[in-house]
């Protein structure tokens, strides 16, 4: 069927601050998610019309009449953001979808000229109206905040307009491919990734990116390229030999009889531990091309990864027997003799090898370590001092001098020599970290810290360099640490702040140090900004508002007190100090409101006064003087159930508050029940001694009821 292209008029005019309502035609092709956009974009229910077309142009991407409704969605939803909801920054991000489906989605534009013109023209004034210029930088962020957020339409419009700038290239270009894959156009990916690897060609990401993509498209062999670089450099071993394992399997499906194939394979079961799985494959292969010495070579390495020494031993020696001169041969079947304890033989294999190439590194270093557990530490370094005399420009040589040095106690010699190495190899990470060791060993810190401060410039991902970085700045810290804490136990605080400060960067320890040291200069304000300072380092430790507290609650600033203490108990709720400090805040805030009910008792404002105590009481359930307060207010307002309720209160948490039985008895007579009165009276005549107006008045009661 002939498709009725959707109708776009996608020249927008501003009309003061927003834009004219574009029109849309109600045509559609037979696609149900693009029939089922056009009624909500006719209901304008942007948004879930938005989200058809998406489900439209994902099914085919090369939808042209899908790609301008969608475009057409967003403009529509600009217009709604920009004229109704007042929202500019939405405005924006939908009038940059829309030109990305327009302009760059597909290999040639989805709308005319004019159109994409016109949309340009609303975008600029929108970003103009922000106030807020358009840098490289700011759109890169900008784009990264889209992708971010999901809105990938909006991030890739974004990332094209940075494909020419130098400082941005890679990231765009990479990110593109990203999100065009996300948007099921690998063609798309492809051209993207190739180009982001143009620029950073060593890039493992990318390539393991690139092999993915060719793989989706069914480009086995470029994936096949891509994903060898990517094994060697990436840490998602696991998952390329699984891409490798399909696209394998694939090719032996489809070619059951070729060597080659089943031979690697193989290999990547080998990779995958999968040993019988592996030999099983290149047994095929073997079968296959009885004559390839390639495959006889994997099986014996397979041997030889299971420790099958004698097995692979077998197979070298007839490999070598037709290629005797074959150096990895060789030494491989060194290294199983090595394995086997047979090291004569091991030793003259090496040494066969090494006759045949004698820069090979690999059979020098096997020949060497092999030797070395056979002489004297005072031969091993003659030995290994006779080759920096060889080697005078050999980074390796100074390299392995040094460690033998550094291993046997000479550590003056070590670093002599690992400074040595670095100056011919500076990019020599092992050295700069034994160096580092080196240094720690001679307590100086200093130079121990610079050195893998250096290493981190170099490898700032190597996990060792991390770890000896942390070992070194942690003491590096401590020897700081130390020196500021004798300055502060001395008194002189200012030096000790001085020295608190050189720990970069600042821990929560330092910064406690800093601040203390100020709060005994009597500099509140600092030691406050320093204590928030180590809460950001050290969230949960409860002692820092602890501190805060004291600080504002011996300052008289009670409500910041309770903030802070409230927090130093939340994180810990068995804190005593901050618990015995939170009763005395309470206290304190208790204070200021029995004083300001007192007041208002004063003033006859008794409603008001009860008020207060509640609240009071609601912190401090167990205060018996707040009940007895409560209970004169409810004795004003002639309550007097409640009264004698508080005034028993009173009694449970202060029984030596006796003059509460008076009250009790005063009030049960006013309540007519005068044999309990009676009662009350007699308790607190029972419990005071001296003669007084109460006393007095309570005999006489007494004999009253009688």
């Amino acid at each position: 069927m002939k498709k009725l292209f959707f109708f776009f008029l996608s020249i927008l005019l501003f009309q003061e601050a927003g834009f004219s309502q574009p029109v849309y035609d109600d045509n559609y092709v037979e696609n149900p998610n693009y029939i089922q956009g056009n009624k909500f974009l006719q209901s304008s229910q942007y948004s879930s019309a938005i989200n058809e077309f998406k489900k439209a142009i994902r099914t085919n991407p090369n939808d042209v009449s899908a790609l301008i409704a969608l475009s057409n969605a967003y403009n529509m939803r600009a217009v709604y953001y920009n004229n109704t909801a007042k929202s500019t920054e939405n405005a924006i991000s939908d009038t940059k979808s829309a030109l990305f489906f327009s302009k760059y989605y597909s290999n040639s534009s989805a709308s005319s000229p004019q159109s994409i013109a016109a949309m340009q023209k609303n975008l600029s004034t929108l970003e103009s109206a922000t106030g807020s210029p358009v840098s490289s930088e700011s759109r890169y962020n900008t784009a990264k905040t889209y992708r971010t957020k999901g809105e990938f339409a909006a991030a890739a419009y974004d990332y094209y307009q940075l494909l020419n700038d130098p400082k941005y290239v890679f990231e765009a270009n990479s990110a593109l491919g990203d999100i065009y894959k996300i948007f099921n156009r690998p063609d798309m990916s492809v051209n993207f990734y190739k180009t982001a690897q143009k620029y950073n060609p060593d890039n493992s990401d990318i390539h393991l990116k690139l092999a993915r993509v060719y793989e989706q498209i069914n480009d086995f062999s470029s994936a096949l390229n891509e994903y060898g670089f990517a094994i060697n450099n990436s840490s998602e071993r696991e998952d390329i030999l699984n891409s490798l394992e399909r696209i394998w399997q694939k090719k032996v499906d489809e070619n059951p009889k070729d060597a080659e194939v089943h031979a690697n394979l193989g290999v990547v079961f080998q990779k995958q531990k999968r040993y019988s799985e592996a030999l099983a494959e290149y047994q095929k292969a073997e079968s296959l091309n009885p004559s390839n010495v390639n495959t006889k070579l994997n099986i014996a390495t397979l041997f030889q990864e299971q420790k099958r020494y004698n097995d692979a031993l077998n197979i070298y020696n007839q490999i070598l027997k037709t290629q005797p001169n074959n150096v990895s041969v060789l030494i491989y079947k060194a290294e199983c003799l090595k394995a086997l304890n047979k090291n004569d033989d091991a030793v003259s294999t090496f040494k066969a090898a090494l006759n045949l190439d004698p820069k090979n590194t690999n059979a020098k270093a096997e020949l060497f370590e092999l030797l070395k557990d056979t002489m004297p530490a005072e031969q091993v370094l003659d030995f290994l001092y006779k080759n920096v005399q060889n080697s005078p420009m050999n980074a390796d040589s100074y390299y392995e001098f040094a460690y033998e040095l550094h291993k046997n106690g000479k550590i003056d010699d070590a670093i002599t020599y690992y400074l040595q190495t670095i100056k011919l190899d500076n990019k020599k990470i092992d050295a700069y970290i034994n160096l580092s060791q080196a240094y720690r060993q001679k307590q100086n810190y200093n130079d121990a810290y610079a050195i893998i401060k250096k290493a981190q410039t170099i490898a700032p991902d190597n996990e060792l360099v991390k770890k000896q970085l942390d070992i070194v700045a942690k003491e590096y810290d401590t020897n700081n640490y130390n020196l500021a804490s004798n300055m502060f136990q001395s008194g002189d605080y200012e030096k000790a702040i001085e020295e608190y400060k050189k720990i970069n960067p600042p821990t929560a320890d330092s910064l406690i140090g800093i601040a203390a040291a100020y709060q005994s200069l009597k500099n509140n304000t600092q030691a406050i900004t320093y204590y928030k300072k180590a809460m950001e380092l050290d969230s949960k430790n409860s002692d820092l508002p602890y501190y805060i507290a004291s600080i504002y609650s011996n300052d008289g600033d009670i409500q910041n007190a309770k903030t802070y203490i409230d927090m130093a108990l939340a994180k810990n709720p068995s804190n005593k100090p901050a618990k015995e400090l939170a009763e005395y805040i309470k206290a304190k805030q208790a204070e200021a409101l029995i004083s300001q009910a007192s007041k208002l008792y004063d003033e006859k404002k008794y409603t008001e006064a009860l008020q207060i105590y509640n609240q009071i009481l609601k912190d401090m359930p167990s205060n018996a003087s707040i009940y007895y307060y409560r209970a004169m207010a409810y004795d004003a307002v002639n309550n007097y159930k409640a009264a004698i309720a508080d005034y028993k209160s009173t009694l449970k948490y202060a029984p030596d508050m006796v003059i509460a039985y008076y009250s009790i008895a005063v009030d049960y007579d006013a309540l007519e029940n005068y044999q309990a009165a009676k009662e009350n009276y007699k308790k607190y005549l029972e419990t005071v001694s001296e003669d007084n107006d109460y006393t007095r008045y309570a005999k006489s009661r007494i004999d009253e009821i009688k």
